[in-house]
């Protein structure tokens, strides 16, 4: 997004359609994260935090919907030299890869919906809505254009399911640390030990997206692709830093429950949304770049 509005020949059009894009993708994946949040640890929370998170997830699908359209909008644009009411243009459009992703998108942000109206008997509403979710981005981007296709769409796949855990469980994490006492330690702890297999799949699974996309060091060192690649893998350094943080010193001593232990978790979580969001910016940078160079 900034990389094209930085180009010679800036495009504030195509700027925005990126900026729709990953806002497309952010409030999705974190509709789909909190979901995750609720059906694993909702009932270690408090009624007040359970039915905020049930709020929120609603707005992040509302306004997932309409960064949805809006991408779309600004590609209709782009390709009608202007015309946004070009119905040739938004039926082609709907029934493209970036049409197909985001109507899928919508099914599955749609039953995540459902399943907040559902309370505890959406579990299973919710989990469909997750796969949908997280299954619409196979639908477009550089896992469709390289082989094993299928291969690549699994590791996607898993890789989001734990980029959504993990964004999404940051606000309600702090939440309860904010709280404190022994009921916001239990959360924190058990969904400290769950992480480790969530951000392991994350880790393993992007490892092996980087390396069939990617494919050599130069193409890493030589291409705007690789260097956001590597923003975001330095950046998600940093993450995996502040969770081993949290959960060797500031998890115990919430616990221990310490004097101020709850407070400064909750700022340490703070300071971590916001290296999330730079991970979403990195992210963007390479969606709007190919991982084979600009030639």
């Amino acid at each position: 997004m900034i990389l094209e509005l930085l180009g010679p020949e800036p495009d504030l059009l195509r700027g925005l359609s990126v900026a729709w894009r990953i806002a497309f993708y952010v409030m999705s994946l974190g509709a789909a994260g909190l979901s995750i949040f609720t059906v694993g640890f909702g009932h270690l929370q408090t009624p007040e935090n359970a039915t905020s998170c049930r709020r929120l997830t609603v707005i992040l699908v509302g306004l997932g919907v309409v960064a949805g359209f809006l991408w779309l909008a600004t590609q209709v644009v782009l390709a009608s030299d202007g015309d946004l009411l070009d119905t040739e243009i938004w039926g082609i459009m709907l029934a493209s890869r970036p049409g197909l992703s985001v109507i899928i998108a919508w099914v599955g942000l749609l039953a995540l919906t459902l399943a907040t109206r559902m309370g505890r008997s959406g579990s299973v509403v919710a989990v469909v809505g997750i796969l949908a979710t997280t299954a619409s981005f196979t639908a477009v981007g550089h896992t469709t254009q390289h082989q094993p296709r299928t291969l690549l769409a699994a590791a996607l796949v898993m890789h989001l399911v734990g980029v959504s855990f993990w964004a999404g469980s940051l606000w309600p994490l702090a939440l309860a640390s904010r709280q404190g006492g022994q009921d916001a330690a239990r959360l924190v702890e058990a969904w400290a030990q769950a992480a480790t297999w969530f951000v392991g799949g994350l880790v393993l699974a992007g490892a092996l997206l980087a390396w069939l996309l990617v494919g050599s060091l130069e193409t890493l060192v030589t291409t705007t692709y690789g260097w956001a690649l590597m923003t975001k893998l330095a950046l998600v350094g940093v993450l995996l830093a502040f969770a081993a943080w949290h959960r060797l010193r500031l998890t115990p001593a919430l616990a221990a429950d310490a004097p101020g232990a709850g407070r400064r978790l909750a700022v340490s979580i703070g300071w971590e949304i916001v290296v999330m969001v730079l991970v979403f910016w990195a992210v963007a940078e390479m969606t709007s770049t190919s991982p084979q160079g600009e030639g």
